[in-house]
């Protein structure tokens, strides 16, 4: 539940930020340009399509995922309302690195409860399950809805490339802090023989 209140306030500062929204919301607002459908319809259609792309990948899925991938979009509109619109660079720079670090250590929180994850952390986690890094496979999952995203017309910015350059990095540590190491797919000894 605090992971999901830390999403929706990191999410909220980083729109408020103007510099470029999350990898998933690139996403979001693509499939919603071309398909004329709501910012909540495209998000729930996506979460699903990247739900079943993580699991299909071996990510686990938990019985958090849909009622948290809810609560999140319902906490990121709260967040909206309480930190209004912001103008001055002074703020808004301030507001996405705050928004990142939150976001980060959110991630983290999710990952390491083993719940439920949200939609792009089932695809990391599917990644790292076939034997892929923390990182690399933070990468993908943040830069494939980005480039799917821009090629559907989505909205991003510079803030978006920090996002996918940073979270890796920053979710490996916030997982070893946490002591938590994500499961990879078993070594099979045998194979070859």
């Amino acid at each position: 539940m605090v992971s999901w209140a830390a999403v929706g306030v990191g999410v909220s500062m980083l729109i408020r930020a103007q510099l470029g929204v999350s990898p998933f919301d690139v996403l979001n607002t693509g499939v919603s340009h071309v398909t004329g459908w709501s910012l909540g319809a495209a998000f729930v259609v996506n979460s699903l399509a990247l739900f079943a792309l993580g699991w299909a990948l071996g990510g686990t899925l938990g019985p958090a995922c849909l009622p948290g991938s809810v609560a999140i979009g319902v906490l990121v509109n709260l967040g909206l309302r309480v930190l209004g619109e912001q103008h001055r660079l002074a703020i808004r720079i301030p507001l996405l690195v705050g928004g990142l670090v939150i976001v980060a250590i959110a991630i983290s929180l999710v990952v390491s409860t083993e719940l439920g994850p949200g939609p792009t952390e089932v695809v990391m986690l599917g990644l790292i399950a076939r034997g892929m890094p923390i990182v690399p496979a933070r990468w993908i999952c943040d830069g494939l809805p980005v480039l799917v995203g821009i090629a559907l017309g989505g909205s991003f910015g510079v803030g978006t490339i920090v996002f996918v350059v940073v979270m890796g990095p920053m979710v490996k540590y916030g997982l070893r802090w946490l002591g938590f190491t994500p499961r990879t797919a078993p070594t099979d000894v045998t194979a070859g023989v």
